[in-house]
């Protein structure tokens, strides 16, 4: 498809959502990029009156304030710290770049995909402090506190999390 073939189809759908739009109906947008693409596209002002979005806080990620991601950036670049994060944070920018590109300089950030992997470093790298950021979803919130729990249970004075 080319630029004038997105631009036909384009019409040709929001022709048939009021063709069909019948009765009011609310569709949730459940992330902030879908918010964002949504508003940067155009699609609000062109929907017909009965199909309402409705914008929810969005993901953690979506959601994380800049002087939290910058704060993030600043731990990453001191010595003898790990960040260690969910995949999804990488490439959320802050105002000086993103973890991601931090990582690529040479900082200390790894993928997780469990707040244990982050307590597993801990123990097995006492010369660092691992920081583990704990931005995720509410499913999350009970792995992280075991993890904390389990650190000091053991007595692991380099291991924290970021909340």
């Amino acid at each position: 498809m080319n630029r004038d073939d997105d631009k036909k189809y384009f019409r040709l759908m929001v022709e048939r959502l009021r063709e069909i739009s019948k009765r009011p109906i609310k569709l949730m947008e459940v992330c902030g990029t879908h918010t964002m693409a949504i508003g940067k596209s155009g699609i609000r002002t062109v929907l017909p009156a009965e199909i309402e979005l409705v914008s929810v806080p969005g993901c953690p990620v979506c959601v994380t304030a800049d002087s939290d991601l910058d704060a993030f950036m600043s731990l990453a670049g001191e010595n003898r710290v790990t960040l260690v994060t969910y995949g999804d944070m990488m490439r959320v920018p802050g105002s000086a770049g993103s973890l991601a590109e931090l990582k690529a300089e040479g900082a200390d950030i790894r993928v997780a995909y469990s707040s244990l992997e982050a307590l597993a470093f801990a123990r097995s790298e006492p010369q660092k402090e691992i920081v583990f950021l704990g931005v995720g979803f509410e499913t999350t919130a009970p792995a992280t506190a075991h993890a904390v729990k389990s650190a000091a249970a053991e007595g692991l004075p380099n291991f924290s999390v970021y909340n």
